[in-house]
């Protein structure tokens, strides 16, 4: 499965979950902080080299996990590209006209949604969520009943993945054609979507009735099995990165990237 944790020995593997939460959302703020296509690119290029070398995700694994976003980015950077004003006119058909300014906060906006992916999903990978309940409920005081909820989450999103295989593969040995056409595309991926919710609605009573059965939220406060301690490594990490990012914030702003 591609968006799921896999246990490893990479660095980021062993720095605890709330260390890898902070450089995560700083990311983020990186992310919203830009408003050129060139410093979008560069963020997920840091991202994209981080994941290989910290998290031991490999090329081809992040091109597989971010290729479905193809499909979504592509439009909407047409749209930002056409509907952006602005003052260079690159290219004009009739009403429809490219601006440089339009070309670049399209290609901005679209480089956010991979950098913000792709992030997400390393977070993911290397990510166990039975520690980030641990840390979420010892150390940051969440209800573990929402914590658990985070952890459900996480848990459901391979299990719909590998329901999608599963229900493609049934179509293949039935020996289904492939669908042509707008119409029988449309058609197909009806039945394909309700099969999964069909499926993600069954497993999610059956695990509410297991948590039930075993009397979940019962007490206020809740025993685990492991305790989740912060490692110096990853309060490094964090503090390292909340300073770089302090930094860039500043950079940015003076140089308006």
């Amino acid at each position: 499965m591609i968006i799921s944790y896999q246990r490893g020995g990479s660095p980021l593997h062993r720095i605890d979950p709330l260390s890898k939460l902070v450089v995560l959302f700083c990311i983020a703020v990186l992310t919203m902080r830009l408003h050129t296509s060139a410093g979008q690119a560069l963020l997920l290029l840091a991202a994209a080299v981080m994941a290989r070398t910290a998290g031991g995700i490999s090329w081809k694994r992040q091109w597989k996990a971010m290729a479905f976003l193809i499909g979504f980015a592509v439009p909407y950077f047409v749209l930002t590209l056409l509907t952006v004003p602005g003052s260079h006119t690159i290219w004009q058909f009739g009403v429809l006209h490219v601006t440089t300014e339009g070309a670049d906060a399209a290609g901005s906006v679209t480089l956010r949604i991979f950098t913000v992916f792709l992030s997400s999903f390393v977070f993911m990978v290397t990510t166990d969520p039975g520690d980030l309940v641990t840390a979420l409920t010892r150390r940051l005081k969440v209800p573990y009943r929402f914590a658990f909820g985070i952890s459900m989450a996480l848990t459901f999103l391979p299990l719909l993945e590998e329901e999608g295989r599963s229900i493609s593969a049934a179509h293949q040995v039935r020996g289904a054609a492939r669908p042509k056409g707008i119409k029988q595309r449309l058609g197909w991926w009806k039945v394909f979507v309700s099969a999964i919710l069909h499926n993600a609605v069954r497993r999610i009573q059956q695990t509410a009735g297991a948590m039930e059965a075993k009397g979940f939220g019962a007490y206020p406060e809740r025993t685990f099995l492991r305790e989740q301690k912060p490692s110096a490594a990853g309060q490094i990490m964090a503090v390292g990165v909340v300073l770089i990012t302090a930094a860039l914030w500043w950079y940015i702003h003076i140089v308006n990237l």
